[in-house]
This record gives C-alpha cells, sequence and structure tokens, in this order.
C-alpha cells in the first residue's frame, strides 16, 4: 500500500464531520494532479454525494437530469474495478443530449479521471471519482484496484457514522492535518517520527501541533492532547 494512501486512510478516520473529510479528499486529489472529487452513494431513487465540483456544474447536471446519460455513472454500474475515463472518448453525434452533456462537462473543467466502484450494504451503489481537467489520468499513479476499493469503503463507512447532529457553533475544530499529528502525539510518537509516517515535513509537523495548541489554548503537548479528547475532537 502506497504511504500517500496510508495517510489518506488515517486521516479519514480522524475526520469528525463532513467538512473536514471533504478538506481531506480535496488535498489527496490536488496532491495527485486532480482538481476534483466527488463520492456518491445510491440506494434507489435516494442519492447523497459529498464533492467539490463547481456549484454551476452541480446546478447544471441536476437540472438537465444528467445522471441517466453520464457515461461514468453507466460505466461504473457494469464495471467492479478502478477504472479511468477521458471525455473525449464519450458518445456525443450532432446536437445531442450526449453531445450537450460532454461539452458542458469540459467548459466545467470535467474532462479526465479515475472513478472507484463498488456495491455496498442493502444494494447502495458507491462510487468515488477525481477529475481533471486534462485530456487523460493515469490509474496506476493513484491506486491498486484493492487500494482503490479500500479507499472507497472508507470514506463510505466514516460518512455513515458521523453523528446526524451538527456540531455546536461554539465547538472549536481542527485542521485533518492537526487531528492526525495530534493523533499520532498521542500515541506517543516524536515530530521526526509523525513526518516519516505522514510524509511530510518535521517543520510543517511543528506547525500543525502549534497551530493546534493555540486554537485549543493548550501550554504543552501532553495538555493539547488532554484537551483535544475532552472536546471530542480526536
Amino acid at each position: 500500500m502506497k504511504g500517500s494512501l496510508i495517510t489518506l486512510l488515517e486521516m479519514i478516520e480522524a475526520a469528525r464531520n463532513e467538512r473536514m473529510i471533504k478538506c481531506v479528499l480535496k488535498n489527496f486529489a490536488n496532491d495527485h494532479g486532480f482538481e476534483r472529487f466527488a463520492y456518491l452513494r445510491a440506494i434507489g431513487k435516494d442519492v447523497k454525494t459529498v464533492n467539490n465540483y463547481p456549484a454551476s456544474w452541480q446546478s447544471v447536471y441536476i437540472d438537465g437530469h444528467y445522471s441517466i446519460i453520464d457515461p461514468v455513472v453507466t460505466e461504473a454500474g457494469r464495471r467492479e474495478t478502478v477504472f479511468s475515463w477521458t471525455a473525449d472518448n464519450w458518445p456525443a453525434h450532432g446536437f445531442s443530449a450526449a453531445r450537450r452533456f460532454r461539452d458542458e462537462a469540459i467548459d466545467h473543467g470535467i474532462r479526465s479521471g479515475v472513478t472507484i466502484p463498488a456495491v455496498g450494504t442493502f444494494g447502495a451503489r458507491l462510487m468515488l471519482t477525481f477529475a481533471s481537467s486534462r485530456d487523460s489520468a493515469n490509474v496506476a499513479a493513484l491506486f491498486t484496484p484493492q487500494d482503490a476499493i479500500q479507499a472507497l469503503l472508507a470514506i463510505h463507512y466514516r460518512l455513515g457514522s458521523l453523528p446526524a447532529r451538527a456540531a455546536p457553533k461554539h465547538k472549536r475544530h481542527l485542521s485533518p492535518r492537526e487531528s492526525i499529528c495530534i493523533r499520532w502525539i498521542a500515541e506517543g510518537m516524536w515530530c521526526h517520527e509523525i513526518a516519516d509516517l505522514t510524509h511530510i515535513n518535521p517543520r510543517t509537523v511543528q506547525h500543525h501541533l502549534d497551530s493546534a495548541r493555540k486554537k485549543l489554548e493548550a501550554r504543552t503537548l501532553p495538555q493539547l492532547v488532554s484537551i483535544a479528547k475532552d472536546e471530542g475532537l480526536l
């Protein structure tokens, strides 16, 4: 398993709300050359999605009922493993709805990508897509088939386990990086060890810990861990 995937799984597990999960996925996508991500769970007509697609594209997609003709959704229904796609290869003839869909997707910066399909519990169809404005995407550079499914299921079950009730507005928040660094501190790791495990610079680890201490008004690292646990941030 690639180190970046291990870090992704750890940060997803450490995420305390949907906002943090979106931040984790956005950073992971950007680190691997993608601008956009989209998680989708569909049970019949009940669809849940977590994504960072442009709001204008989401409106066009919903208003145009594009899920019916979306080649990625169609292909995901046939596949059982991760696959890459490019809008340039989508069928698009004349002034058809398929042609309009392809052109609008490209106009919104969605030209190629990698999609992971899976089947969840109770007949749920799951998809995780990373999309780019480039004309091609490399599956091998992102996931092995086994790692892809593991990442999708980790995101799916973490989202399902989040509290339904929104956190109080006064509650303090940590970034995903701050959370994971504190988690490792709580396990007795030193900054250089956390840097090796998370594949970031030791100074960056220290920066995240310093930022977290300011947010939680902690003087020491043990106090930081204690406050984070008390406030349900770990």
